[in-house]
């Protein structure tokens, strides 16, 4: 019998008459993921810091189970994680990464954690209950270290017309990225771009995505993050074959404003991005821009990324009245003897940067990023990913106290997952 279905069939048998269970099995995966991950920033800018480095394995089993049979389906995903420092010692002499859990007395030799979902299927339509991982533009739940951030909620999604879903969430806690507790759900505050990282009793999402053909989609959403600010998010995407090559398109806005009890105190931004490319061949090339608008940066939550289409390893390039410059290249080596080999590089320039408490001075800041990336596509091997990325980034802003200073950093991680079913 496979490894999944003893596993969940185990689970099932808890709740599940014999004569229900056999739909909650046979739709079932059951996989585990290890992740090897070395992160090292080391600052060019700011002698009175340390740098950051970490090494560590981690392992991801999921079980997802299908759903019971009747007009109310019924089903459980069970998440364990574990984590190990493979720096021992060493990893104390540098500063916290977010790749592993730190208190004053160091960082964490080994961690681990057992997250759950209870979810339920009616139509087309599904209901989660517990651990979710959303990634939409106003909550875009962080998968930049070893393990992914997570929260605590219920999110509905309506799937009854044809290219359309529709998607109601609320969340009250947050599993950051470097930690096994659930805590409350703050504004993000780098660079003191607000008044405080307030922290709020939770978030209500509403949003709905449609696909017009399979040349354009769009997204339009709204997030109010109790007593601290509410936004609103469209956005639209396309590929079009203009004979030469496709000419891609992704164009994104944020409108976002202080609610409630304004407990991070005043935030009013508008946050303009657009990127075009032409892909020909195994060939991409691509221009953006980026800026953003009104008093305040653009508002995104702690421990996450703002979803901008520049996904910056160093600096969000969000701050207030900041403009972005941006032009990327990529190639597959798809139609190669190195079939499974992607490269990239980018090069992004913001200036006329406002940061609070600077006198109205203005700054600039640039990074250049490059990766390489590795599927082995066919044989023992497949899927085994390898993914190197480099950042040179430099701004002029005083490091002191700024969470975005001058480094160079480097990314490495393999990934193999096993799959069972």
């Amino acid at each position: 019998m496979r490894f999944s279905a003893i596993f969940l069939g185990v689970i099932a048998s808890g709740f599940l008459s014999t004569t229900q269970a056999n739909s909650f099995i046979d739709d079932s995966s059951v996989n585990l993921t290890a992740r090897n991950f070395y992160f090292d920033r080391a600052y060019t800018q700011d002698e009175s810091g340390k740098d950051q480095k970490d090494w560590a394995q981690g392992f991801i089993f999921k079980a997802n189970s299908g759903y019971t049979p009747g007009t109310v389906g019924l089903g459980l995903d069970i998440m364990a994680l574990a984590g190990f420092n493979l720096l021992g010692s060493d990893a104390d002499d540098y500063a916290a990464s977010g790749l592993l859990p730190s208190s004053p007395s160091g960082k964490a030799d080994q961690y681990g954690e057992i997250r759950w979902t209870a979810k339920a299927k009616v139509g087309k339509s599904t209901l989660h209950g517990g651990t979710l991982a959303p990634m939409f533009p106003v909550l875009f739940s962080s998968p930049a270290r070893l393990f992914q951030q997570n929260y605590r909620g219920t999110h509905l999604q309506i799937n009854e017309v044809d290219n359309l879903k529709i998607h109601a969430l609320y969340v009250d806690r947050v599993n950051q990225r470097d930690s096994t507790d659930y805590e409350k759900i703050k504004v993000g505050n780098p660079n003191n771009r607000f008044k405080t990282a307030a922290e709020s009793s939770g978030l209500h999402m509403l949003g709905a995505e449609y696909k017009f053909n399979d040349q354009i989609s769009a997204q339009l959403f709204h997030a109010n993050l109790h007593d601290v600010y509410h936004q609103n998010f469209i956005g639209a995407k396309s590929k079009h074959d203009i004979g030469i090559g496709h000419l891609l398109g992704d164009v994104r806005m944020f409108v976002s404003e202080d609610s409630g009890q304004a407990r991070a105190g005043h935030i009013e931004n508008q946050h303009l991005s657009g990127i075009f490319g032409l892909n020909r061949n195994n060939h991409t090339f691509s221009l953006g821009y980026m800026q953003s608008f009104g008093d305040t940066a653009l508002p995104t939550l702690a421990g996450s990324e703002p979803a901008v289409f520049l996904d910056s390893m160093s600096a969000d390039f969000t701050n207030i009245n900041e403009k972005v410059y941006h032009a990327r290249y990529d190639y597959d080596f798809k139609d190669t003897s190195l079939k499974g080999l992607k490269f990239m590089t980018r090069y992004s320039k913001g200036d006329d940067i406002e940061i609070r408490n600077t006198d109205n001075q203005t700054f600039e800041q640039d990074a250049l990023d490059f990766e390489l990336s590795y599927r082995v596509p066919t044989g023992k091997l497949e899927g085994l990913n390898i993914r190197t990325r480099y950042s040179r980034y430099r701004n002029d802003i005083p490091p002191v106290g700024m969470a975005f200073k001058s480094d160079d950093e480097m990314r490495v991680n393999i990934d193999y997952t096993w799959k069972f079913k």
